[in-house]
């Protein structure tokens, strides 16, 4: 068991208390979780996070953080220590600590959040666990999703203890003005073509992205700029025997912010979750393919910030023009950057947090 406190302890030990409790904490989220505890602190809450795993990339954690196998014994053993007011639960129904949680803190008197999308929106019509769910949800004192869309998930019955958090990212640390120029990181990475499309994720086979490098492979004037965890031997091979494909390992942090001020479209054709907020944060325009996506796709204004394509052919027309048309692209980054301004800012995502929590403290 790891657990580790801030040295302002002193100060927020006469708080109220919100413990977080979710299954493995990347690294974005982490940050996410700076942001909160800075936001609740503001308001007189000390906002903890339990978990089995916090990923390790040396951010500074301002949160206390306790990380502990999953045990629903040792779970609740924490909660009896820490005495928290509040209760939020970032859990998939496979984390088997979910029910035994609930049920201590309702024989306690401890009101439980549930943050999750309604459903396994990968398996949208089983029953079973849509089922399993809309129990979960009758049992919590209040219910966080990620933006409005979702709401259709949730039981009539349920709508009035549900929050809209529009799930997002928190890029409050970042300076753009101080990030380099797009040519120097260009050179540094030995990138000669005109245009860069980015896909920077994991390399998950839904996410296609050997659509981008078998679509674009040896276009003289467009760089394909692949970034993330999992890139196979056969697709480094296919790197290595074009030109402008570039594959540059995992990248964090100030790292991965300037590859992404170095890029002109993004996409991840098959799939996208948060790096479209991470796009639209940086003004890239987003071309997909049309099919099922994260939430976060709910950011997408087709024809404004991108393209949703109806098949490959589309997809390679669409981003080949843009490309290809100076005006258009800078009109579709403007409208990125603005859509991010109004509607991705990390404080409309705490905004459904607190409210959660107000709900809670008033009784419901």
């Amino acid at each position: 068991m790891k657990s580790s406190l801030p040295e302002n302890l002193n100060e927020v030990v006469e708080m109220e208390k919100i413990l977080l409790i979710s299954n493995d904490v990347l690294h974005y989220r982490e940050k996410i979780y700076n942001y909160f505890f800075d936001k609740f602190r503001e308001r007189g809450y000390d906002f903890q996070v339990l978990s089995n795993r916090f990923q390790n990339v040396n951010y500074d954690l301002k949160f206390v953080h306790y990380e502990i196998p999953f045990s629903a014994k040792q779970y609740i053993a924490k909660i009896k220590e820490i005495k928290p007011q509040y209760v939020i639960l970032f859990l998939h129904l496979k984390d088997k600590v979910m029910l035994p949680i609930i049920g201590y803190c309702k024989v306690n008197r401890i009101p439980v959040i549930y943050w999750n999308h309604g459903i396994n929106i990968k398996t949208p019509n089983d029953k079973v666990k849509n089922a399993i769910f809309h129990f979960i949800h009758n049992q919590c004192d209040a219910l966080i999703t990620y933006t409005p869309d979702m709401r259709k998930y949730f039981s009539e019955k349920n709508q009035k203890k549900l929050f809209v958090a529009y799930n997002t990212l928190n890029f409050t640390d970042i300076d753009k003005e101080t990030v380099p120029d797009k040519e120097i990181t260009k050179k540094k990475y030995g990138i000669s073509e005109n245009k860069v499309i980015l896909y920077i994720s994991r390399m998950m086979p839904y996410k296609r992205v050997d659509l981008l490098m078998d679509a674009f492979a040896d276009l003289e004037d467009i760089a394909v700029v692949m970034v993330g965890p999992g890139f196979s031997k056969e697709q480094q091979k296919k790197v290595d025997s074009h030109q402008n494909l570039y594959y540059l390992g995992e990248k964090y942090g100030s790292d991965v912010n300037e590859v992404y001020k170095m890029g002109d479209v993004f996409s991840t054709p098959g799939h996208i979750g948060l790096a479209m907020n991470e796009a639209l944060f940086w003004g890239l325009p987003v071309v997909l393919l049309e099919g099922t996506h994260a939430p976060e796709i709910y950011y997408m204004k087709n024809g404004t910030t991108g393209y949703l394509a109806k098949d490959e052919e589309d997809f390679k027309k669409y981003m080949v023009d843009l490309l290809h048309d100076e005006e258009r692209l800078s009109k579709m980054s403007k409208a990125c950057l603005e859509v991010y301004d109004k509607e991705v800012s990390i404080d409309r995502m705490f905004q459904g947090f607190k409210d959660a929590i107000e709900y809670c403290k008033k009784g419901g």
